[in-house]
């Protein structure tokens, strides 16, 4: 009987550390899915000398400059996250796309962030609250 006992006592102890296992993993693969904290409609604090007056930052990966008086975007980009609060954005412009630009976009605080390009400052954004929270029942 002690043998029977023991084996039953290492499979249960064996499903137990898989168990754990699984659930350490999946929280951590979920925790590498949420959205960088550059991630929404970024508004510009005042005017900067490449005229961006929105930066549209989207979860997937991809991002728009917008300026005044245009309603199609002047830069194209894609960003990854170089660290928790930073972004580099490859970008190009919209009416020519053989000439690049790359920015980093740093997240200062909650609703804070700033833009640069070859270290220099371009502008200061705030993060722009939705004007309705998404619902799956809204229309």
């Amino acid at each position: 009987m002690p043998a029977t006992f023991s084996k039953k006592f290492q499979v249960k102890q064996l499903t137990n550390i898989s168990l754990t296992l699984f659930i350490a993993a999946s929280l951590f693969a979920l925790a590498g899915c949420s959205p960088h904290p550059g991630a929404g409609k970024w508004k510009a604090d005042a005017k900067n000398s490449q005229n961006i007056t929105t930066i549209n930052v989207v979860f997937e990966g991809n991002a728009d400059f917008y300026t005044e008086g245009r309603e199609d975007s002047i830069r194209r980009c894609f960003w990854s996250a170089v660290a928790k609060q930073t972004m580099s954005m490859q970008c190009v412009y919209s009416d020519n796309t053989d000439k690049k630009a790359i920015y980093e976009f740093i997240v200062t605080d909650a609703s804070h962030a700033k833009l640069s390009e070859n270290e220099q400052l371009i502008g200061l954004f705030t993060l722009q609250k939705p004007e309705k929270e998404a619902s799956f029942w809204s229309n």
